[in-house]
């Protein structure tokens, strides 16, 4: 089978310590696949890997069978994969409606360009309004960013990665210090993109893990365990051992 991202071996010294021990890992087109594990188990190293933040020691990742270990990372955006971080990353003095316009500059071929009038486009406007009704938040088009709510910030900053025109992203913690209401609301929202996307997860809210999930994979010490159906994964010995408990 041809996967849409598929890791083999790969590894990661940091010196003499060894962070990411070989790891296997295939997602395939289309599907929402979170990544679980302790802290500590290399989950954020290894999305630094995948999205080209960090050199591979060795192994290979391939998105779309091309081979992407140690390309820049925005070769890798243009390629299609794209992701968020723990840290909301947006313009906060720009309005919303322009942090989402900006994600489409490149993808529709505008390369940022400050000789084209942009409020003139009417594409692009089109596109940009039709982004803000996906993630809900058309209602603050004119508010500056940096004043939404944590949660608000966070369906943005997925907003930008869907105008750059990425068919599979990857979600970093998304429901990180959310409440319960916020916590459903993102979750809509994730379910809702990977319609016609492919989304890789890490996330520690379990509720959410096991709802979204076509796919759960358990990293520990730096090595997947386990990676099967949610309902195969909840009752593995293993990871109830190293992870879930009892």
């Amino acid at each position: 089978m041809n996967y849409h991202l598929e890791l083999k071996n790969v590894k990661k010294q940091f010196g003499p310590t060894e962070i990411i021990r070989g790891v296997n890992l295939n997602i395939k087109k289309g599907e929402i696949h979170s990544l679980i594990g302790p802290n500590g188990a290399g989950k954020s190293t290894l999305y630094n890997l995948i999205s080209g933040v960090y050199e591979l020691t060795s192994g290979t990742i391939k998105f779309n069978n091309k081979n992407i270990e140690n390309l820049p990372s925005y070769e890798i955006f243009r390629l299609g994969l794209s992701r968020s971080f723990q840290i909301t990353n947006i313009f906060p003095k720009m309005s919303v409606f322009e942090n989402v316009r900006c994600g489409l500059l490149w993808n529709m071929n505008y390369k940022y360009s400050i000789l084209k009038i942009l409020d003139n486009n009417q594409d692009l406007n089109d596109k940009t309004n039709a982004i803000l009704e996906q993630i809900s938040l058309s209602n603050y088009s004119k508010e500056p960013a940096g004043l939404l709510s944590y949660a608000d910030q966070r369906a943005l900053e997925i907003g930008i990665t869907i105008a750059g025109g990425a068919e599979t992203i990857l979600l970093d913690e998304p429901t990180a210090g959310m409440s319960k209401s916020e916590t459903e609301r993102a979750t809509n929202l994730i379910r809702n993109i990977a319609k016609n996307r492919t989304v890789l997860i890490v996330e520690h809210d379990m509720g959410v893990v096991f709802d979204l999930s076509d796919t759960i994979s358990v990293l520990v010490y730096g090595e997947v365990i386990c990676s099967d159906k949610p309902e195969n994964v909840k009752t593995n010995q293993a990871v109830k051992e190293a992870y879930l408990g009892d």
